[in-house]
């Protein structure tokens, strides 16, 4: 490494060079260039800007063009370095100078600059010449006196690029080969502007257009941007999640103006390189028109087939008269996770939850015996191995003598819908609950209020506070509350004591409160509401607020397992002196901290102002 002191000794263009300012100051330089000391201005310059730069740069000097270049070019020549520092470009390059040399020439000759994008250059590497490709510009270097005295070079390798873009190109020729005689329409669109890359047979025929490729989306398809083809297109790209469309309708206008609309089943799928992002989309399309003309003449003439037409996303099954069942739909083997067939006959039921067989079957051999239609909710094995609770129904079909020929039925899951209303439930328990807890402690407060207060209007004064208090301690969880039944019922620490400090202080400097975010419950914030609630009052009536100089500092820390918050009121011009007795408000503060927290308060009355310590254990803040 070169000391701090030998750097200082460099010329000023060498300073601040990195590794190839060492090994230049190093070389020595009369094979060529000569001694550093005698190297021109021009030189310098040229040489201080490549020697700075973050880009790959190097400097081609003189008539024999000798080679100077930065440490982010260090790595182009690969084994050549750091032997090619100095030497001449034609030894440096021989084996691809047939490419480089006429551009060497070029700029020397002409003056003008040359920028080459993507030059396949068959730069031999470890013995052996390799394709490689490079962005790089060739600059003219002129002296003092306008002559051309050198080359400013700037580039980088993109053979991994252009590599790239080959095997994608390739690969696109060779889906081509593979999709021209598919009888589904399909076509490969490239780059955020969607044009076409591949279309084969079935989709142009679709479309109505043969002279897409090279084309837009929104170029070769007139009125598929106003049907909104082309917004589908763009989050597909945007967010590389696939678009399925199934039977929409799609108005293509041909050439000679006229409009074709077809219903059409299709799948926007995004293409992924190899570094998870997207460039193109695969585009499968199926002509469904007559399918879906067929379909809904198969429901107005086929009324055997109503029930499974009403039930068709469904699990769908059918059984003969007696019963006995032999067929289930892809869905059902899906969703059960079981074998083709292995329901088949009376083993229907096996995947029923054990507690709900006997009923449901009892259900379907009622229908069996009389025909009425089936309908019956049990838990269901999914394939997950859960029960998950569904609906089951099914409708015979009877023959024109009345007889039943068949039975078809579906299965509906309606497991979160259950879940949902057992929620619900469960949500109504609680709120009654709550309203009942809600009518104690308001009936408390007024049965302790009133032993209290010396007069009505001052046991009412307090009462509407404290009621307040407690409205706040609600309305800071009241979201959390709503939102969701899942939602933990979580309010903020900080937000609650701004909340009901806000009616005793309108300048905001007197009240520091510090500490960090603290999450609390419904009954802990209830709980916390009512002791912050008589604190603010004492302040006002006798503490920091009751002056008008006083101020509050509330600090609060986290330990492992305890939240621990210190009131400390500051007064100034006056004292105050400990009260005899407890007040109710004190002893509420002290009730809630214990009974409701579990936790403790302390009361320091210091002649300059009151300091109250307040623990509570974690656990008991979520509640």
């Amino acid at each position: 490494m070169t000391s701090t002191d030998e750097i200082a000794s460099y010329p000023g263009f060498l300073k601040h060079g990195g590794r190839m300012a060492e090994l230049i100051r190093a070389r020595d330089w009369s094979d060529g260039l000569g001694p550093i000391e005698t190297w021109p201005p021009s030189l310098r310059s040229a040489l201080s800007i490549c020697l700075s730069s973050a880009f790959p740069t190097a400097i081609y000097w003189g008539p024999e063009l000798r080679l100077l270049y930065n440490d982010s070019w260090a790595p182009i020549p690969g084994e050549r370095h750091p032997s090619a520092l100095g030497r001449p470009a034609r030894e440096v390059w021989a084996d691809i100078w047939d490419v480089v040399g006429p551009q060497f020439e070029e700029v020397l000759a002409t003056g003008k600059g040359l920028s080459m994008h993507d030059q396949m250059l068959p730069i031999i590497r470890a013995g052996v010449q390799t394709e490689t490709y490079w962005n790089y510009s060739f600059t003219a270097i002129r002296d003092e006196n306008g002559i051309i005295v050198g080359i400013f070079n700037q580039g980088d390798e993109t053979t991994a690029a252009v590599l790239a873009r080959r095997q994608a190109q390739e690969e696109i020729a060779r889906l081509g080969r593979m999709f021209a005689q598919a009888p589904a329409a399909i076509a490969i669109l490239d780059g955020p502007s969607h044009v076409f890359k591949l279309a084969n047979s079935a989709y142009q025929t679709l479309v109505q257009r043969t002279d897409l490729i090279g084309k837009s989306v929104a170029e070769a398809l007139p009125g598929i941007e106003q049907q909104g083809f082309t917004d589908l297109l763009d989050q597909v790209f945007r967010t590389a999640q696939p678009h399925i469309g199934k039977a929409v309708p799609v108005q293509f206008i041909r050439p000679d103006g006229s409009i074709q609309e077809n219903q059409v089943d299709f799948i926007f799928q995004p293409v992924i390189d190899a570094e998870g992002q997207t460039f193109g989309i695969f585009v499968q399309a199926t002509d469904v028109s007559e399918a879906a003309t067929a379909m809904a003449a198969l429901r107005e003439s086929e009324q055997r087939f109503e029930a499974i037409v009403n039930s068709i996303d469904q699990m769908i099954w059918s059984t003969t008269p007696d019963g006995h069942h032999d067929y289930f739909n892809q869905r059902w083997y899906e969703y059960t996770g079981l074998r083709e067939g292995e329901t088949n006959g009376l083993a229907w039921e096996n995947p029923f939850h054990p507690d709900d067989r006997a009923h449901a079957w009892n259900v379907w051999q009622q229908s069996l015996a009389t025909g009425e239609p089936y309908h019956v909710e049990y838990r269901l094995r999914h394939r997950s191995g859960e029960y998950r609770w569904v609906i089951g129904r099914a409708q015979c079909v009877r023959d024109e003598h009345g007889l039943i020929t068949r039975w078809y039925g579906t299965c509906t899951d309606i497991h979160d819908l259950k879940v949902a209303e057992e929620a619900r439930q469960l949500l109504l328990r609680e709120l009654n609950h709550r309203v009942k807890n809600l009518f104690s402690i308001t009936s408390g407060m007024i049965n302790m209020t009133a032993r209290a207060a010396a007069t009505v209007p001052a046991m009412a004064e307090t009462l509407q506070g404290r009621l307040r208090a407690l409205a706040k301690a609600h309305d800071l969880v009241q979201p959390a509350i709503s939102a969701d039944p899942q939602t933990p019922e979580l309010g903020s620490l900080v937000t609650l004591i701004e909340a009901i400090l806000s009616p005793h202080v309108e300048d905001g400097t007197r009240v520091s409160l510090t500490g960090p975010a603290v999450e609390i419950g419904l009954k802990a914030s209830t709980s916390l509401a009512l002791i912050f609630h008589e604190l603010a009052t004492n302040a006002a009536k006798y503490g920091a607020f009751a002056g008008s100089e006083g101020k509050l500092d509330v600090r609060w820390a986290v330990t492992a397992d305890r939240l621990e918050l210190h009131w400390t009121e500051t007064l100034f011009g006056r004292r105050i002196a400990a009260p005899s007795s407890l007040g109710f408000g004190s002893k509420l503060a002290r009730t809630s901290a214990t009974h409701q927290l579990g936790g403790e308060i302390s009361f320091d009355w210091a002649p300059e102002g009151l300091r109250i310590v307040l623990t509570v254990a974690l656990g008991g803040l979520d509640r």
